[in-house]
């Protein structure tokens, strides 16, 4: 379904997210469609509202096999016009991508955004239905061979729009101005440095000024190319796994231009341990780069990708200045001490020099 497609108002909270509305809107894309009731289940709160709907039909309903459960994602929240964005560009990745099959992902009954209001809307399967386990960033590191496959998916995805100019404006990092805005405010990163994360960072980063100076040293180097449309945000927490270990992505607001290395380098510091990292990470790159051959692509040369991998570590240090409404402090521990030990064992800072 197109985005902007038909008029239909979007809901501004649960409240108005009833029968009637959820009936005009599925039907735009399943005729004939009415649901005969909703419940609320499960709601929880972060850059989106998150809630399970429980719904029955009438007999098209049944005839289009729409299922009892679906997860409504919605962006009930006041956000920054960055946030907003971001929402929407998870819109245009289920009206738009998705469909292409390339990066194994929850179904969408209805994607839409407004541009008026700036919000947005989802629609989307029950993985729980699907039988699937969630990434456990805290708990539960993957064995390199899932890793393989998670990155073989990133790898085919990145390819199709390699060094394409692409339907969205390129940005220095995905959710770049978020981060900048939101992560390295004075009052947040004071906050973050109270907090047990703020353990594993080294001190060379424990000052604002030059942990954000490296970041923007990073965002420079990714803009040099090569660009391709990128998910964003895979990180172990964003993941989920099928019954035969076959991965796939969750969240794709951070879906957008962006640098490879961005998604190559999030993916394999969170969803290792650090001792799985530091045996695998050259052998999963040299992989990653085959995978890109394999679909057309002039991928970089291993020194070249190495470089951009290095660098791109700090991207999820940013972990340690994540905003406490965003993840659970345990979740931001755990990636704070996979991501800083990868920034000191490969000399990010060091490697813009080189």
């Amino acid at each position: 379904m197109n985005a902007s497609e038909g008029h239909l108002r979007l809901p501004r909270n649960l409240a108005e997210l009833t029968a009637e509305w959820l009936s005009a809107a599925l039907a735009t894309r399943y005729p004939g469609v009415e649901v005969t009731s909703v419940h609320v289940g499960t709601v929880s709160h972060g850059t989106n509202t998150r809630a399970r709907l429980m719904l029955t039909y009438n007999e098209a309903g049944h005839a289009h096999r729409l299922p009892p459960t679906m997860w409504a994602k919605c962006g009930f929240e006041v956000h920054t016009p960055q946030v907003a964005e971001c929402n929407r560009s998870e819109v245009v990745f289920y009206s738009q991508r998705a469909s292409e099959g390339l990066l194994n992902s929850a179904r969408c009954y209805l994607a839409r955004s407004e541009e008026s209001s700036g919000s947005s809307f989802l629609l989307l399967e029950d993985l729980l239905a699907r039988n699937v386990t969630f990434g456990f960033p805290e708990v539960r590191p993957i064995d390199p061979e899932i890793a393989r496959r998670a990155l073989a998916m990133l790898a085919r995805y990145h390819a199709r729009w390699w060094n394409s100019a692409g339907p969205v404006k390129q940005v220095s990092s995905a959710n770049g101005e978020i981060v900048t805005d939101m992560f390295f405010s004075k009052s947040n990163f004071e906050d973050c440095t109270h907090l047990p994360r703020f353990e594993y960072v080294p001190p060379p980063l424990r000052s604002r000024e030059r942990f954000l100076g490296a970041i923007y040293k990073l965002w420079d180097s990714n803009l040099q190319g090569p660009r391709c449309i990128v998910h964003g945000d895979p990180d172990l927490g964003n993941s989920f796994f099928e019954l035969d270990g076959t991965p796939g992505f969750l969240d794709v607001q951070g879906d957008t231009l962006g640098c490879w290395a961005h998604d190559f380098t999030e993916f394999v510091i969170t969803a290792l341990d650090i001792d799985a990292r530091r045996n695998f990470e050259r052998p999963l790159l040299e992989f990653y780069l085959e995978q890109l051959r394999s679909h057309g692509v002039d991928a970089p040369t291993f020194g070249k990708a190495w470089l951009q991998y290095r660098r791109n570590t700090l991207w999820m240090s940013t972990a340690a200045v994540l905003p406490v409404a965003f993840r659970p402090e345990s979740v931001c521990t755990a990636y704070t001490r996979r991501t800083m030990a990868a920034v000191m064992d490969l000399d990010a800072l060091g490697s813009f020099d080189e």
